[in-house]
């Protein structure tokens, strides 16, 4: 294989690996509002954990899984809300990645629709050994002036080693 060939084929993967990643951070949105258990639950690895700044850790695929059948979440999607993602900022190195990103939910209330949360993001992800990205950790820290959110986000450009 030539050279130019072999970076036409590094450059193809490390799209490949951004898109599903994308795919990855974005999904987990669409499945939580839908309220599908096991959508939510194929974004993270079996051990994965959902940290949350304010509210605590979520162990485990199941533990995370749960949250689709949580009275607090079913309130949120019963009245109208959207967990939402930005476009993350990736950093693949092998089979690990990093994605920092803003997370919101957006609610629906009296007044029409609000900001209910607002988060800084990093996940830390792993490629599988069927080619997935799953989530190994995921940090949410809520953007409400804590400086732990904008130490998240200062950490853009650290890579899954760090």
């Amino acid at each position: 294989m030539t050279s130019e060939h072999s970076t036409l084929e590094a450059r193809l993967q490390k799209l490949e690996d951004q898109l599903a990643i994308y795919q990855v951070v974005n999904g987990y949105g669409y499945a939580v509002d839908g309220l599908n258990a096991a959508a939510v639950g194929a974004c993270y690895t079996d051990d994965g954990v959902y940290a949350v700044g304010d509210i605590g850790e979520m162990k485990g695929r199941e533990t995370i899984e749960a949250i689709t059948r949580d009275p607090g979440h079913l309130a949120y999607v019963g009245a109208g809300c959207a967990h939402m993602s930005t476009v993350p900022h990736v950093l693949v190195e092998g089979d690990k990645a990093i994605a920092t990103c803003h997370t919101m939910v957006a609610r629906h209330g009296d007044d029409g629709f609000f900001i209910g949360r607002l988060s800084a993001s990093r996940l830390e992800l792993a490629r599988q050994s069927d080619g997935a990205w799953k989530i190994v950790h995921r940090q949410n820290n809520m953007l409400d002036g804590d400086p732990a959110a904008s130490r998240l986000l200062g950490r853009l450009k650290e890579g899954p080693g760090q």
